[in-house]
């Protein structure tokens, strides 16, 4: 399976699916598009509701691509790069929808970000939260 951003609406929820191959770890280019579904919603839809939750089983987001992350040529790369989960963030925020997340399992990093920022975040007993910046000091 190929990552992906999905958006699918049924009566009144939006849901938008967003998946990796590397355990729901996000590079750039899924982040933009999750900016661009958020947007699109925010503006174009009467679905009073969005449910941001991932694919898979396991992991509901491992937070930023380490294969990205290790390929940082300069600090302006690395700029972009930790951006692109503050611009979700500031998406969700903005968002006039109310944004439920759905944790179904591991939230890692820059994936308890985006669970933090919805308006509320629903999840089930496989969930579990991990700031890993703590375990580094």
């Amino acid at each position: 399976m190929s990552n992906y951003v999905k958006r699918y609406r049924q009566d009144q929820l939006e849901t938008i699916e967003f998946f990796t191959e590397q355990s729901n770890s996000l590079p750039s280019d899924i982040l933009s598009q999750l900016v661009d579904t958020i947007d699109d919603i925010s503006t174009t839809s009467d679905c009073p509701i969005i449910l941001l939750k991932s694919g898979g089983e396991k992991v509901f987001c491992a937070g930023a691509s380490f294969d990205e992350l290790s390929s940082l040529q300069n600090m302006d790369t690395g700029k972009a790069f930790f951006m692109g989960f503050a611009n979700v963030i500031n998406a969700i925020r903005q968002c006039p929808k109310l944004v439920i997340g759905r944790v179904h399992g591991k939230a890692v990093g820059g994936g308890v970000g985006l669970a933090s920022a919805c308006d509320y975040c629903m999840a089930t007993k496989y969930a579990s939260i991990r700031l890993s910046e703590l375990a580094v000091g």
